[in-house]
């Protein structure tokens, strides 16, 4: 049942940080809340509409994983984490640090819009967030919803969002990590309150020789490194909360490639944030300024090509109960995208984009409807307008149906529109409209979801020679999702079905496995724990050659299976080790790329409260 907690709970996005401590200080492993009376679990949403909120009254597919929930995981990095999650499919060229692929429900890469501590986050020139080299070490939280979101977040939110929370350690922390090929890495996180003044610092470093991720090209092993910095500050005054934080991620990833002899990229992202949030009679208000910097400079023994865009962002937002089962969410957003550098003169180097929008969430007993409009103006393009719209209905204590629709677009990348030999500055923005129909069962020990989604998406950007809007893809599928907890025991099962279709070809949209299947398996002791893994993926579509028009061989069908065990030898310290692709399958994921085999990860953690 729909519980009205709104005038407690924090509107999150636009000073997520300060969102995110409200709610982690109520929550506990795998997003878990204390239980209610009658049994059902209650998790927390933060981003889906923009507010903190009960997950079952979300009316939208969500996943969260908290901080507990990453680190037992024990993945390599947050690609594989994201994998491992319904509806994402990964496609990767090479091992970690390499490019990766996130296909969220179908869609794009650019068609999941990524936002770091509510602050939009990519390169303006790809289009998209390079999540490869995003520390895992550094997320305190992610929360990924599926389905567009772009009548709340503007531009690139087609299928979904995937919201990252960065470290909010209250305690002393350190961790160390070694593995297979080379992998090694540690960071420190420290903490220290002073009445109203909270101070916040993590660093750390992460490094592999990694393996060769082509082996038709070069002989070599392709690795990576990679340092990391935030330092964060609470401040709590009669006039607000005021939150201020700078994050610095920098380092190096090697791969092969046939063009040219640039073989390694230099990355370097900034991002600086500056939140306040003040509570007013029945309304809260929350505002946040930021400036993101990505770097990249990709070189070789003869040439150098960097890149650097830039963007500032501010936003505000407003949030009240207006009467009994009314809530508003409403507010404005503002960011200037720039190419400050680049390895080739652009025709364009900046564009500003200007927006308003406004929520309305009405409950009446078992129904419950959301409304949501945006307008978005952009210097290039002009007026774009998205809307969604949903309804649930709780079908008994324990069911609920749920449906919606929606609209959104993506504006085409600076590399798109003006990149020699590739660009096409007549290209469209992207646009599209998709449906859902849910039902979603919920107790103590068993929690299950059915979702059935369909999109189309009109001048969808395709192409290898030369970006063209495609006339019409569709997007189709189902999703199930089942978890089911019993004493110490817990399984997590998903399973995803995938028809996708380029109409201007009759061609299924590359990379897109039609069946994919996640399981883990774990079991919890007193000190100790276990867990196994299997991800299944069906053969994948793997495209046509440019020149003939011959379909490439279909990725083959594989399963990985994993394995980890966790001993805690004291209270503060903590053992973890993981095997990962047990059975050393030979697989790949995206043509020409090689992908790990059997390897094995060690890691140790200490915690002082």
């Amino acid at each position: 049942m729909f519980k009205p907690a709104f005038a407690a709970l924090l509107v999150a996005s636009c000073c997520p940080v300060t969102a995110s401590t409200l709610v982690t200080d109520s929550l506990n492993d795998t997003s878990v809340a204390n239980n209610n009376p009658d049994g059902d679990i209650e998790r927390i949403s933060i981003y889906a509409n923009r507010a903190a909120t009960l997950q079952q009254d979300v009316l939208a597919s969500v996943t969260v994983l908290e901080r507990e929930d990453i680190v037992a995981r024990q993945t390599n990095d947050l690609p594989e984490l994201l994998a491992q999650l319904p509806g994402i499919n990964l496609s990767r060229d090479g091992g970690r640090g390499q490019n990766s692929s996130i296909y969220v429900r179908g869609g794009n890469t650019g068609h999941t819009l990524v936002l770091v501590d509510g602050v939009r986050s990519g390169s303006a020139t790809l289009g998209y967030k390079a999540l490869s080299m995003v520390p895992l070490e550094l997320i305190e939280r992610i929360e990924v919803i599926r389905g567009p979101r772009a009548a709340w977040y503007g531009s690139d939110a087609l299928a979904g969002v995937i919201a990252i929370t960065t470290r909010r350690s209250s305690a002393l922390e350190l961790h160390g990590r070694v593995g297979s090929y080379g992998q090694g890495g540690a960071d420190i996180s420290v903490s220290q309150q002073r009445e109203r003044l909270t101070l916040r610092a993590s660093t750390g470093f992460s490094q592999a020789d990694g393996f060769n991720a082509q082996p038709a090209l070069d002989p070599d092993s392709d690795g990576y490194q990679q340092q990391y910095l935030k330092v964060a500050a609470d401040y709590r005054s009669p006039f607000g909360l005021w939150t201020a934080q700078a994050d610095v991620n920098s380092g190096f990833n090697q791969f092969d490639t046939s063009f040219g002899s640039e073989d390694e990229t230099d990355t370097l992202n900034r991002a600086y944030l500056l939140g306040w949030q003040q509570r007013l009679s029945r309304w809260q208000h929350q505002a946040q300024l930021s400036r993101n910097l990505d770097s990249d400079t990709t070189f070789g023994p003869v040439s150098r090509s960097p890149f650097v865009t830039e963007r500032d962002e501010f936003s505000y937002q407003a949030a009240s109960e207006l009467a009994a089962g009314w809530q508003f969410v409403g507010g404005v957003n503002w960011y200037q995208e720039q190419v400050a550098k680049s390895a080739t003169a652009y025709e364009q180097t900046s564009r500003t984009n200007r927006a308003i929008f406004a929520g309305i969430n009405y409950q009446l007993n078992r129904l419950q409807l959301e409304s949501v409009a945006r307008y978005d103006e952009i210097n290039q393009y002009g007026a774009q307008t998205t809307w969604q719209l949903a309804a649930g209905y709780q079908l008994t204590d324990r069911w609920q149906l749920r449906a919606s629709r929606g609209t959104a677009f993506k504006v085409p990348s600076f590399n798109q529109l003006y990149f020699p030999g590739f660009a096409n500055p007549d290209l469209k923005p992207e646009r599209s409209i998709s449906d859902e129909i849910a039902l979603n069962y919920l107790t103590r020990s068993l929690t299950l979801q059915l979702a059935w989604f369909d999109r189309e998406v009109t001048n969808l950007i395709q192409g290898v020679e030369l970006a063209e809007n495609v006339v019409l893809a569709t997007v189709s599928g189902i999703e199930f999702s089942l978890l089911q907890t019993w004493q110490q025991w817990a399984s997590n099962f998903s399973y995803s079905w995938l028809d996708t279709e380029n109409r201007s070809n009759g061609l299924k949209l590359e990379r897109r496995p039609e069946n994919t299947i996640n399981w883990r398996g774990s079991y919890i002791a007193d000190n100790w724990s276990a867990f196994i893994t299997a991800d299944y993926q069906s053969a994948t579509y793997q495209g046509a050659d440019w020149f003939t028009g011959d379909a490439f061989p279909d990725a083959p069908a594989h399963t990985v299976w994993g394995l980890g065990l966790s001993y805690a030898m004291t209270p503060a310290l903590t053992i973890r080790a993981r095997l990962a692709n047990l059975t050393d399958k030979n697989y790949y994921t995206s043509r020409g790329y090689a992908t790990a085999g059997a390897n094995f990860g060690l890691s140790v953690s200490y915690i002082l409260q």
